[in-house]
């Protein structure tokens, strides 16, 4: 397979995130030139997938979320401001490529 073929195949991550009483799993599927962006950009800043999500949360904030676990809040936050999951990926990606 060449390098150009690799841009058609979607890319699933699954990101282990530690619930209030369980771990959860976020599952995200996006394009493989998305997903070789937001690894790359992760890798640059020191993160990891659920560091981006939490740099998400960190930057919007969000109203208390019901249960004090990080999935909770995650989940909270990306509710509370209409993003999907992927969607949160990508909002982390936008900031801190501005920073």
């Amino acid at each position: 397979m060449t390098d150009s073929d690799n841009g058609d195949e979607p890319k699933s991550i699954n990101i282990e995130v530690s619930g209030a009483e369980k771990k959860r799993y976020v599952s995200v599927e996006m394009p493989y030139n998305q997903y070789e962006r937001l690894d790359e950009l992760k890798n640059r800043n020191g993160l990891t997938w659920r560091g981006l999500l939490m740099h998400t949360h960190r930057s919007l904030g969000s109203p208390e979320a019901e249960g004090d676990g990080q999935y909770e809040q995650l989940n909270a936050t990306r509710q509370h401001h209409g993003f999907t999951w992927k969607g949160m990926l990508l909002y982390a990606a936008r900031d801190l490529e501005d920073e």
